[in-house]
């Protein structure tokens, strides 16, 4: 698999689940490629941090 391709399945897998060959793919390819682990452990802390910043803003309505 390219890169390409596994950044695009690494954001596919935040909207949707991927089948299991997909989720195969993109394994092997993070298990090998530094650059596209990186990429994926960013866009897993900033999907963390989103939904900090809404469940806060949600939770003090306050503050706006």
């Amino acid at each position: 698999m390219m890169c390409e391709n596994a950044t695009k399945l690494a954001s596919d897998e935040l909207d949707r689940r991927l089948s299991l060959g997909e989720t195969v793919g993109l394994r092997l390819h993070l298990f090998k490629c530094g650059a596209c682990s990186g990429f994926v452990r960013q866009i897993q802390m900033m999907r963390k941090v989103t939904r900090r910043y809404v469940a806060t803003d949600a939770s003090d309505p306050g503050e706006r």
